[in-house]
């Protein structure tokens, strides 16, 4: 199998010195009249000549030109004739890398062509530099780079050698050692846990190093902390090569001697865990080094790490990024595959969500799983998807770890300067299967048959520091036995004592939380003169701005909302972030359209109609106010973003962290994020976060995907208390619940059900901010006579307005309407006082609009019959495949059925028919069947 990249067509520059000189000629009289081919590659001669670049050449012969071409055809495609191959197979090499290409003949070579290349002064000698510079094992990306300013970089540091050290003989022994360590690790695994899989990452040796020397580079350039995310593969010889994992914990994990916690299915494998480390340099500096918890789902981890960044970065005010640097190791198919990667990279440069640059190594193991690279992919290399967001790219062969160092060291650098992200491919190899026990002949047998023989990079860079004299064969096999012998102590303190390998929670800014859920509430009411504050922040602009006309009688609504005494679910979200500010609470909502809000609801940024300037309302409080709120339309994306936030709210939990969604059900493209961090990281990684979800959900006749937030799958989710989900009716409800969510001692995902045509529903007054607090379950306001009461209907959000309006409408006083505000945990004690006052032999019914599978009904009816002895009632849409209908005219229909079961049918108007649905009403309090085919369902 060939694992360089295939090779680019011939174009520019296949074309012979006489048409390139006659086209340069008339490209300096009128650009434009050129091929844009031609004018970019023109631009870049212009770049050499300019004084930028690399000197004119000074030869006085007719391959002036030739040379020129050439020049920019090795920084083009001289990576694709790099010698990064570990099994030494030779490059599909380009034409265009041929002096006869360009004109250049056997004469030229001699020709004088001093000033291109430092050191090289004739066209042989800047052939011969070229090839070494771009096609020995380093080859690099970075022509396709718009920027001047960079590709100057990489000219200053690749050609001219600009701040290149090469490694001391100290360096190269201390590299050995490093290989050493990576390579004895996993040979030592492999024969005392021969059963065990733990990917080990053999033949990729060279990572160990290059990860190192990243850090110590960063650290030099002014990090303070660096955040890592890895799949598998490589994972537990980088927690203890790189990140210094305690043996006596990595060994209890292979005896599988530490079950404390796990009796109820909690904890992970091994190599899905994290771990952090201060790692000290030779000068004594130290840099913070934290791998995050990765589920099989490799580059879930990706947002993760960069949001996580992003949040450290805030709370150090590290506004130019330098101090906290994210890290990702990719596997080659993971990247090439995997859409969350290109997610990432979108919004790597956007104002909400940039890191300054992420670091991007590849364990390049020329295979996936079982799959080649030509059955991966459809581009040349893995890294390809790099290039959409012009960043650089480093080829290395992964048996030259000192390229490899240096190609690091470069990355490191770039990034640094230009606060981009940049990628490292090591091209190595997977000496076993996709784990230990799986056999790779199956798939790969001429790839195997070469890895057989390859005796491994860390043996051919020791073999090569010997021949050389850097270090003896003795001194070699001191490293060897040395690391054996501290393997064999790890190993038996482990066997003897087993130890906790997860670090305990609560550490560094959680300090102070606590893991235990409770329905205990902190003071969550403020005082008037605070809303008050609020209130008139909202209702003012600065002098000068000019806001859109139609939003001025909101402007002005929102500032008189004190003397009015309503507020919306809207309004209730804005004042608890108003007054969670002023508390010193930072507040970061992200997510598509959300400075507006998908609903024209929220306005919480305007801009200025004459210059487009924006405007914050709630950063603009009070002058002394030290919490800002960071309000952010994202991309179009769900699971990064998601992700992102998510591992903000891991770095940040003494900040109110929400992640929106245009509509609710827009969440299913986040599941793993749900799935895999949310809903169990605690269980699986013992780590907690405080994401907020919001989730617009309700059936309003707007089809199949703007209807539900698929609330029965955040359902499924819970258990073990480990996330709240919650479906408020009112905005009092969403203030309390809010400002619950970080003054609590504790955190938890929060799911929040939003209302789509309720959001503007005064349903709540300003008072019930100033007392009171978040209610779990909240008993009919109307309160009916317990004794005359025959049917207990119990719902959850939207539903409970329209089926209150239905009972106003129709006068019944004998249905009491509970709304449980929080679906989970439940509250069972306060569930049971209010069932409680309520005649036993009152019927008790689950009213919902979403389909019987759907929704909230099979998880309260359970909760209802095992917790409160009782069987609800069903009353609902029937069973279905798609959450919705697609016309809004069934929709009515279907809605007024349900209404019709629960309460009765709306009074007769217009000759019998109801108004909104045209359904014939009967004019009894019967309950009707909830929807065609649904009496059964009514009776289950």
């Amino acid at each position: 199998m060939n694992p360089a990249p295939r090779a680019i067509p011939p174009a520019v520059n296949g074309w012979q010195a006489e048409y390139l000189d006659a086209q340069y000629q008339q490209f300096r009289q009128d650009p434009a009249s050129v091929p844009p081919d031609l004018r970019s590659m023109f631009q870049g001669f212009d770049l050499a000549l300019s004084g930028q670049g690399p000197a004119a050449v000074s030869s006085t012969s007719g391959a002036s030109a030739g040379v020129e071409a050439l020049v920019r055809a090795y920084r083009e495609s001289g990576h694709l004739a790099a010698k990064t191959d570990p099994f030494g197979r030779p490059p599909s090499r380009p034409a265009s890398l041929s002096p006869s290409a360009h004109g250049i003949s056997e004469q030229d070579l001699s020709s004088p062509a001093s000033g291109i290349i430092p050191g090289a002064g004739t066209v042989r000698e800047v052939i011969d530099r070229l090839e070494s510079t771009y096609c020995g094992p380093i080859g690099v990306e970075f022509m396709h780079i718009p920027d001047q300013r960079e590709r100057e970089w990489f000219l200053s540091r690749i050609e001219r050698g600009e701040g290149y050290s090469p490694l001391t003989v100290a360096q190269k022994v201390e590299l050995l050692a490093e290989m050493t360590a990576a390579e004895g690790f996993d040979r030592f695994l492999g024969k005392r846990y021969q059963s065990k899989k733990r990917f080990s990452l053999e033949g990729g040796e060279s990572l160990i190093p290059a990860l190192k020397s990243l850090a110590r580079r960063t650290c030099e350039l002014g990090a303070r902390e660096m955040i890592l995310g890895m799949a598998h593969r490589g994972r537990l010889s980088v927690l203890r090569n790189v990140l210094g994992k305690d043996l006596q914990k990595l060994f209890t994990e292979f005896e599988d001697s530490w079950t404390e916690g796990g009796d109820q299915g909690g904890g992970d494998v091994k190599y899905h865990r994290g771990y952090s480390h201060d790692m000290t340099l030779a000068d004594g500096k130290k840099i913070h080094l934290s791998m995050l918890n990765n589920p099989s789902h490799l580059e879930s981890v990706s947002p993760v790490v960069v949001g996580r960044c992003r949040a450290r970065q805030d709370y150090y005010n590290d506004v130019d990024r330098r101090g906290i640097v994210p890290l990702l190791v990719h596997g080659d198919a993971a990247l090439a595959g995997q859409g969350v990667v290109s997610e990432c990279l979108a919004m790597s440069g956007l104002e909400g969500y940039t890191v300054g640059g992420t670091l991007h190594v590849v364990i390049n193991n020329l295979v996936g799983f079982t799959t080649d690279p030509a059955d991966s992919r459809s581009t040349g290399y893995c890294t390809d998807i790099a290039k959409f967001i012009n960043a650089p790219i480093f080829h290395v062969c992964g048996d030259e770890p000192e390229a490899v160092v240096r190609a690091c060291v470069l990355a490191a650098e770039y990034r640094a300067e230009f606060h981009k992200d940049v990628f490292v491919d090591i091209v190595c190899f997977r000496r076993h299967g996709h784990n230990e026990q799986d056999e790779p002949t199956y798939t790969q047998p001429q790839l195997y048959a070469m890895v057989r023989d390859h005796p491994g990079p860390a043996e051919k860079y020791r073999r090569s520091l010997i021949q050389s004299g850097v270090i003896s064969e003795g001194a070699a096999q001191a490293m060897i036995d040395a690391l054996n012998a501290e393997l064999d102590a790890g190993q038996a303190a482990a066997q003897k004592t087993p130890v906790n390998p997860v670090p305990p929670p609560g550490g560094g800014s959680w300090q102070g939380i606590v893991g235990k859920y409770s329905f205990d509430q902190p003071a969550t009411a403020v005082s008037k003169e605070t809303i008050a504050q609020v209130c008139a922040a909202m209702g003012r602009v600065p002098d000068g701005f000019t806001p859109n006309t139609k939003l001025k009688g909101l402007i002005q609504s929102r500032g008189a909302l004190v003397s009015h005494g309503k507020i919306t679910h809207a309004e209730g979200e804005q004042l608890a972030i108003g007054t969670l500010l002023l508390d010193g609470v930072p507040v970061r909502l992200s997510g598509q359209d959300c400075r507006r809000g998908t609903f024209t609801q929220r306005h919480a940024v305007v801009r200025d109609e004459v210059n487009g300037k924006m405007y914050t309302f709630l950063d603009n409080i009070r002058p002394d106010q030290s919490a800002k709120f960071g309000v952010w339309d994202s991309p179009l994306s769900e699971f990064a973003v998601m992700g992102f936030d998510y591992g903000y709210s891991r770095a940040a939990p003494k900040a109110l962290v929400m992640w929106e969604g245009q509509f609710g059900d827009f969440a299913n493209g986040a599941q793993v994020m749900i799935d895999q961090f949310l809903s169990s990281s605690e269980s699986k990684w013992s780590r907690w976060a405080g994401l907020v979800l919001l989730l617009p959900h309700g059936y309003e006749g707007q089809g199949p995907e703007h209807s539900s937030a698929r609330l029965e799958r955040f359902l499924l989710l819970c258990a073990e208390e480990n996330m709240e989900v919650v479906y408020p009716t009112t905005g009092a409800q969403v203030f309390h619940m809010l400002r619950r969510q970080v003054m609590r001692n504790f955190r938890k995902p929060l799911v929040l059900m939003t209302p789509k045509k309720y959001l503007r529903f005064e349903a709540s007054t300003i008072d019930e901010l100033s007392t009171g607090q978040f209610q779990y379950l909240i008993n009919d306001p109307a309160r009916p006579d317990p004794k005359s009461v025959k049917r207990v209907i119990y719902c959850t959000g939207k539903v409970y307005h329209e089926l209150n309006d239905r009972r106003v409408a129709t006068g019944r006083s004998d249905v009491a309407l509970v709304r449980i505000e929080q679906l989970y945990p439940f509250h069972e004690k306060l569930a049971k006082e209010i069932d409680g006052a309520y005649p036993a032999s009152a019927e008790r019914v689950w009213v919902q609009e979403e389909p019987r599978n759907q929704g909230a009904y099979l998880y309260i009816a359970d909760v209802f019959r095992t917790k409160l002895g009782r069987e609800l009632t069903y009353i609902g849409r029937v069973a279905a495949a798609s959450p919705s209908t697609g016309s809004e005219k069934v929709h009515h229909r279907e809605q007024d059925t349900i209404l019709t079961a629960a309460i009765g049918p709306a009074p007769a108007k217009d000759g019998g028919k109801d108004p909104k649905s045209g359904a014939a009403v009967n004019g009894t309090h019967e309950p009707a069947a909830a929807v065609k085919g649904t009496k059964a369902a009514a009776k289950a």
